[in-house]
């Protein structure tokens, strides 16, 4: 019977962990079978933008983007030129264990190895979206801050779409995840090339982290 492996990824700053693959193991099947259905647990797929299940009473929070109007978001972000979103919604206790939010950012108080992720969901108004021969380039980017640097890119998502001449607006979700090594007092916010983004859809638009015993 087969055991599940881990392997290490470790790059500088933040260390971004990834799944290995299978190795042989000398197990009894009665030993093997608590692996496995970890394993199980574990086998979830971010290219269709499923959030991984989290554990109570561990680090974590989600939010969802707050209604409002595009000129009420955003702040530039130099010299990357992308826009911060500053507005989530917390909702009722959606942060909890060691995780603060302010001001658009989540900040870790507790050191260990995180998943993060987020979905954009972008709209553009069909003056844009109809355009012809207009191909607008949308970016979703995680950025990582510590109290002794300038913000690090840990995700980059970036997406170009045709959309169709007689659609009354464009829609196109970006969504990207990844597991980090971060130590306490670190800090964690979403920036986008555009603030056209769908405000009235809270579920589609959303930022989280939690916390991996690994």
């Amino acid at each position: 019977m087969d055991q599940w492996g881990i392997s290490l990824l470790v790059q500088e700053g933040p260390a971004l962990l990834a799944w290995g693959s299978v190795s042989p193991c000398s197990l009894s099947s009665t030993a093997c079978v608590p692996l496995l259905t970890e394993a199980q647990r574990s086998n979830f797929n971010t290219s269709e933008g499923q959030v991984p299940p989290q554990t109570s009473g561990k680090p974590s929070a989600h939010l969802t983007l707050r209604p409002q109007s595009l000129a009420q978001d955003g702040e530039l972000e130099n010299p990357t030129g992308h826009w911060r979103v500053l507005r989530w919604e917390r909702g009722q206790d959606l942060t909890q264990g060691n995780i603060t939010y302010q001001d658009g950012r989540l900040r870790v108080n507790q050191a260990g190895k995180y998943y993060v992720y987020s979905q954009i969901y972008f709209r553009y108004a069909s003056d844009v979206a109809g355009t012809q021969g207009s191909v607008p380039q949308l970016v979703q980017c995680i950025n990582w801050k510590t109290s002794y640097s300038q913000p690090i890119l840990l995700l980059k998502g970036v997406g170009t779409k045709c959309w169709a001449p007689e659609a009354d607006y464009g829609l196109h979700a970006l969504y990207q995840g990844g597991l980090f090594e971060l130590k306490a007092g670190d800090e964690l916010f979403v920036s986008v090339s555009s603030l056209a983004i769908d405000y009235n859809d809270a579920a589609a638009s959303y930022f989280g982290a939690f916390r991996l015993d690994l």
